[in-house]
């Protein structure tokens, strides 16, 4: 028996993973765009509104493809997304995740803690949950990032998986 509808919505974190699989407890819906930037994300709502029924919670995880190219203005990209699914589905619990802490090279230094603490304050204005469920990726001495330090690990699915499940727990605990 499923305890509601779960629709994830993202770049290539949310694509290269078996949402359903872990949360089978869960009717899980995924929407994943590997290349998608978080406007390219946003323009692909209405497609995702048409594939999925009814979710009772969201969970938002983009941002890190326009992070890879330098592009550090996408946050009012995810506000648009949240205030469109908000008005779509407005029973649904949203969760905006945070943003890995990837290590490569060329991105500005602390520029992901910078943009979190951006999409922490815009979840707090728009009404919906903030998950930082990636500072213990940060904290781990295992290398739990691939391909130059962008890709997730098995591990690193895992246990960001485990956070998701924690989190919504705990919203249905606080109801």
């Amino acid at each position: 028996m499923t305890q509601g509808n779960f629709l994830f919505i993202g770049d290539y974190l949310i694509a290269n993973y078996d949402w359903q699989k872990r949360m089978p407890f869960f009717e899980v819906s995924s929407f994943g765009f590997p290349l998608n930037k978080a406007e390219e994300v946003l323009k692909k709502l209405p497609q995702i509104e048409k594939q999925s029924p009814t979710p009772d919670i969201i969970l938002i995880m983009a941002g890190v493809n326009n992070v890879i190219v330098k592009d550090y203005t996408f946050v009012d990209q995810i506000r648009r997304m949240v205030i469109r699914l908000s008005n779509i589905y407005p029973e649904a619990e949203i969760i905006i995740n945070s943003l890995p802490n990837i290590r490569v090279s060329f991105v500005v230094e602390d520029a992901i803690y910078h943009l979190n603490q951006n999409i922490q304050l815009m979840a707090s204005q728009t009404g919906c949950c903030y998950l930082d469920n990636f500072a213990i990726l940060s904290k781990k001495e295992t290398d739990l990032f691939t391909n130059g330090g962008i890709d997730l690990t098995d591990q690193s699915y895992d246990m960001w998986s485990r956070s998701i499940l924690e989190f919504v727990a705990f919203l249905f605990e606080d109801d």
